[in-house]
């Protein structure tokens, strides 16, 4: 593997703070700043979602690139996800939103009513809300049109912009206001229908009237629909389902949308009227199986909504009044374990659901409240064929024409999902990609969720950059998070792309991953806002000045043992700063430093490793990751995969309890238990004695059954008990040392001098004169 020299090293790290302006109107080309740091070595502006190319793009100081992006006439509206590829590193993810209406920006000053600033109706204005700012706008609309106001704030991903809106009247009056809302979560939103032909006030500012200047805006003034949920929640793959989008202002509309033909967790679908299309989605369900609608009246067992379909299938309601409960019948085999899931909040319905599954005569099978947040599940097996029954309501009671549900009653089926946890608390943005200097390697940590199976789980990374591989051990059943190891060849192309990283199973299980990256996050570190990629960036950048590789142990590290690992670094000349080392991954049992750091211009360490007793006996690959400052900014590269045995001791011991009194000696006799020969002496050293207590270590042989540790106790040492001590021994097997860890628990006591009986005599008859 070559090294280029340190001089031809650019930036490292490059830091990507914010993308300005936040987004622009479909079928459009803008000019577009990303701000940052190091940013010099900029090579592309990698885009996870079809719609947005570039167009050019030029580095225009070493903290910012400016580019024009062309947004396609069809691009799907709402947040893309954007990251910049330098040739040394990769930056944060960031958004960018897409509308369909004509995109003007905010004008100073517009603080009061009086200044408002007026715009066309079927607008969106950009601008920035701060300190104790309030932005006025004038719109002029016709009577009984409707007029819409969204705004993308806290949604842009910028910060904890929690905005509040309002529509007055020409005097003043409020006709609509919002803060939050279940669809958009801090965003607000607000409808109506024009009572009158007249010009209209819209108020934006922050709740409690604070301001940034990160407090960027997008808010959206039009006629467009603006519905709240849309029902059903879901339909199946393929199909084409009739939509009614309720909570409008304008009334419910109805509308026919084709399902894509894959499975998909949330699907998002805009409602649109006369021309005029929502600025954000409404969500649903993609299934593989039909759906269950309700037929009312449903609100109690005797008049349940009946089904002769068995699992899988989606039952559809709404829990149209406060107090209401919904019923469904359908029928189960015998035997047959079942997964109820509700989908209410997740597709940002306002209902808090609670669920319970009954048998065919009433009794009670399993209930919930909240389980993956205020969504209900619950998991049951029948005890016979026939029909049961499942009641949903609302938590607090609450109900309305908006409070729709999905109730997805599906055979307990094998499942895996993966993703890479997070490097440091609270960060889940960095090393959530992978990135391998040329010629060098780079490692990363892989979580595995599985339910309803308990197999091993392989690997494979597709689409990869050229001249790059994927190197992954199958994970073993007990094991849910494991090292996987990516390789770049010394002449690969430096260069970037979104791979999909799959994990399989027994019976082709597959899982594919994933990653929540949390954008914005308020006070206790909770996460505000949140977007999800299912595509992992793996890119080829500038060769490093260092590599690092584990010198493979020769011995194995047995149970209740201890092992020096040996890690050594090649520098290129010139390159001699310190070097952090940090495993990936501990194998089950195992346990070593938290890190440890090759230091300043030296080329190899020791990294301290300690197997538990009931550490698993087998062989396991391991990583190291390494870390350095390389031209002001972290570079990390990785060791191979090399392998670590876990085996079983050579042999125990048990310690037996002793006693002695300070100012002698005695011997303190340790019984061993020979399990696996070995050739010539082993050095046995006894640990956990008291100060001023001298012993000398001792040899064994295969043959030795017990090994006796004479002990010399100092006058001065002090009385009490010792129970913590324990041997080492060190065997060797073909001039390799094995550590081993025997004996723990034995007990010395340092007990006060015996008197004799003359001296006993003299103390009693003191005791009686007195």
């Amino acid at each position: 593997m070559a090294l280029l020299p340190a001089s031809s090293l650019l930036a490292i790290a490059p830091k990507l703070n914010s993308i300005l302006p936040t987004g622009a109107q479909r079928g459009s080309e803008i000019d577009v700043r990303f701000s940052g740091q190091r940013l010099e070595d900029t090579k592309e502006i990698v885009i996870y979602t079809p719609g947005i190319s570039v167009v050019k793009m030029g580095v225009e100081k070493t903290n910012a690139v400016k580019a024009t992006l062309k947004i396609a006439a069809d691009c799907v509206l709402g947040e893309h996800q954007l990251r910049l590829r330098t040739a040394t590193g990769v930056s944060e993810l960031r958004t960018f939103w897409v509308g369909a209406l004509p995109v003007l920006a905010e004008v100073e000053p517009n603080n009061d009513a009086s200044q408002a600033q007026k715009i066309p109706l079927n607008s969106t204005v950009t601008g920035t809300i701060l300190s104790e700012d309030v932005d006025w706008f004038t719109v002029h609309a016709e009577k009984g049109q409707r007029l819409s106001v969204e705004v993308e704030g806290i949604r842009l991903g910028r910060a904890v912009f929690d905005a509040a809106i309002s529509i007055h009247d020409a005097a003043g009056k409020i006709l609509a206001s919002a803060d939050d809302c279940v669809l958009t979560m801090q965003d607000p939103i607000a409808s109506l229908m024009a009572p009158a032909t007249a010009d209209y006030l819209i108020q934006l500012h922050e709740t409690s009237y604070g301001g940034k200047e990160d407090y960027h805006y997008r808010l959206h003034i039009g006629s467009f629909p603006r519905p709240l949920v849309a029902y059903p929640a879901g339909g199946k793959a393929g199909e084409t389902l009739s939509v009614k989008f309720l909570g409008d202002s304008g009334g419910e509309i109805s509308q026919r949308i084709e399902l894509p033909s894959v499975v998909q967790e949330k699907f998002g679908i805009y409602a649109s009227q006369a021309g005029a299309v929502a600025p954000s989605p409404n969500w649903l369900r993609v299934s593989g199986f039909p759906n269950v609608l309700e037929a009312a009246p449903n609100q109690d067992r005797e008049h349940a909504t009946p089904t002769d379909l068995q699992p899988p299938l989606a039952l559809n309601g709404i829990i149209a009044a406060k107090g209401q409960s919904d019923w469904f019948r359908f029928k189960a085999k015998k035997g047959q374990p079942l997964d109820v899931n509700v989908f209410a909040r997740r597709l940002r319905s306002p209902l808090d659901s609670v669920i319970d599954v009954f048998d065919a005569k009433g009794g009670s099978i399993a209930s919930n409240d909240d389980a993956p947040g205020p969504d209900s599940a619950v998991k049951f097996t029948p005890a016979d064929d026939g029909n049961f029954f499942v009641r949903i309501h609302d938590q607090l009671n609450q109900g309305g024409p908006q409070f729709v549900y999905r109730v997805e009653v599906t055979p307990a089926e094998p499942s895996l999902s993966i993703k890479t946890p997070e490097v440091a608390r609270n960060d889940t943005q960095s090393r959530q990609y992978i990135a391998v200097p040329r010629g060098n390697r780079f490692a990363t940590l892989i979580n595995v969720k599985r339910a309803n199976f308990n197999g091993d789980v392989g690997f494979v990374a597709q689409n990869l950059p050229q001249g790059v591989k994927l190197i992954a051990e199958s994970m073993p059943a007990k094991v849910d998070s494991f090292p996987l190891v990516f390789e770049a060849a010394s002449d690969a192309p430096v260069s970037g792309r979104l791979s999909d990283l799959v994990a399989t199973g027994a019976n082709h299980v597959t899982g594919a991953w994933r990653n929540d990256i949390e954008l914005v996050q308020g006070g206790n570190n909770t996460a505000y806002n949140s977007t999800r990629v299912d595509k992992l960036l793996v890119v080829v950048t500038e060769a490093a000045p260092f590599q690092i590789r584990i010198v493979e142990p020769k011995v194995p590290l047995v149970q209740g043992g201890a092992m020096d690992l040996r890690i050594e670094a090649q520098r290129q000349p010139g390159f001699d700063e310190p070097i952090n080392l940090k495993l990936v991954w501990n194998p089950p049992g195992v346990t070593g430093q938290s890190d440890v750091t090759i230091p300043k211009g030296q080329n190899s360490v020791l990294y301290p490793l300690n197997a538990k007793p009931d550490a698993e006996t087998r062989s396991w690959k391991i990583a190291v990751q390494a870390s350095a400052t390389v031209q002001g900014g972290p570079l990390f590269v990785s060791s191979q995969m090399a392998k670590l045995e876990i085996a079983p001791p050579f042999l125990t011991a048990k310690i037996e309890t002793s006693a002695c009194e300070p100012g002698k000696s005695t011997n303190i006799v340790v019984k061993l238990d020979q399990l696996i020969a070995f050739e010539g002496k082993a050095i046995v050293k006894l640990f956990g004695l008291p100060e001023k207590v001298a012993v000398p270590e001792m040899q064994i042989t295969k043959g030795d059954k017990e090994v006796v540790f004479k002990i010399a106790v100092d006058p001065a040492c002090p009385t009490g008990s010792h129970k913590n001590l324990f041997c080492t021994v060190a065997v060797k097997r073909g001039g390799e040392v094995i550590p081993h860890t025997i004996g723990s628990g034995g007990i010395l006591r340092i007990v006060p001098p015996k008197r004799t009986l003359a001296a006993k005599s003299v103390a009693r008859n003191e005791a009686g004169r007195k």
